[in-house]
């Protein structure tokens, strides 16, 4: 059995093996590496813990108590003198001070009409890059804005049948659930009490013998509660005086079809729109035909919606 050792390793074992037959103590340890071992009793002294803080030399070690102000200033300093070291002795201290000199001189000889650009001067090459295009565009509108509000200063019969309506009425939008029912079926009773006041409405649909027309009033009465309650609708004969003149409140109006019409009750409450939204699907399911071939039978459902307006 032979070992192979480098050279300074041999010549290190010899050495320490003359001193051991110096001393006459064995060391069998001193041919292996020396190596760093870390126990639990030496973790304080590394942490700085084996010593108080009174103790000068805990300074050296790195702690230090911040919680004293003059510490603190101390410190300060400490890092301002290593961070910005003295050029006395250094051998650039000529281009240092020949640089300063020259940008102080820079400065204080800016002639008058001369000044540093802004940041949003600098910028303005990438944010406004054409500023005449820009302002032939802002021109432009500006123009295109006057004209169309001069031809808005003249609606139509429409607009203004619109803006009249808007003044001077409440509206109120009622949403029924989806009732089980195709649009096909339930867009003759919408189109049965639009346009029609709220008692005729219901009258309508009281001598219906469509299925719907029961829900159709039912919804026709939650939307006039809804419309009394939290918009107060239809109260104008509450507040009137008990011996009014009943023919000073006549009121005649034209509908989209012609016909003249007299409003006895300016606060009545009718149906102004009904309109039909198809629902998502309630069922599904396969048909079988002959010689193979199927189909699939959906069941719709649909709600309404109905606007009331009071004037």
């Amino acid at each position: 059995m032979s070992a192979h050792l480098p050279s300074r390793r041999i010549a290190l074992s010899a050495h320490s093996t003359l001193s051991s037959l110096a001393t006459g103590a064995p060391s069998s340890q001193r041919l292996l590496p020396l190596n760093q071992r870390r126990t639990k009793w030496s973790l304080p002294s590394l942490f700085g813990r084996g010593r108080k803080a009174s103790d000068p030399g805990n300074r050296s070690s790195g702690g230090h108590d911040l919680d004293d102000p003059k510490v603190r200033q101390r410190l300060l300093a400490e890092q301002q003198q290593t961070k910005a070291p003295a050029l006395s002795d250094s051998i650039f201290q000529d281009e240092v001070e020949a640089a300063t000199s020259d940008s102080l001189a820079a400065r204080t000889n800016v002639p008058d009409g001369a000044r540093q650009a802004t940041p949003a001067e600098a910028a303005a090459w990438r944010l406004d890059p054409d500023p005449r295009s820009r302002v032939r565009w802002e021109r432009k509108r500006v123009i295109q804005m006057v004209q169309r509000q001069t031809a808005s200063s003249e609606p139509s019969d429409y607009a203004r049948r619109v803006e009249r309506i808007r003044q001077t009425e409440r509206q109120m939008t009622h949403k029924s659930p989806f009732l089980e029912t195709s649009t096909k079926k339930l867009v003759m009773l919408a189109r049965q009490i639009q346009g029609k006041t709220l008692q005729d409405a219901l009258t309508q649909m009281t001598y219906s013998k469509k299925k719907m027309a029961r829900e159709v009033k039912f919804q026709l009465e939650e939307a006039r509660d809804f419309a009394v309650v939290s918009r107060g609708m239809g109260l104008g004969k509450a507040g009137a005086a008990p011996g009014g003149d009943k023919d000073a409140a006549l009121i005649k109006i034209k509908t989209k079809d012609g016909q003249t019409l007299k409003i006895t009750d300016p606060s009545s409450l009718y149906v102004a729109e009904a309109w039909v939204n198809k629902g998502p699907s309630r069922n599904r399911r396969i048909e079988f035909k002959g010689r193979g071939r199927t189909g699939v039978i959906i069941s719709p459902s649909t709600d309404t919606f109905r606007g009331e307006s009071v004037s």
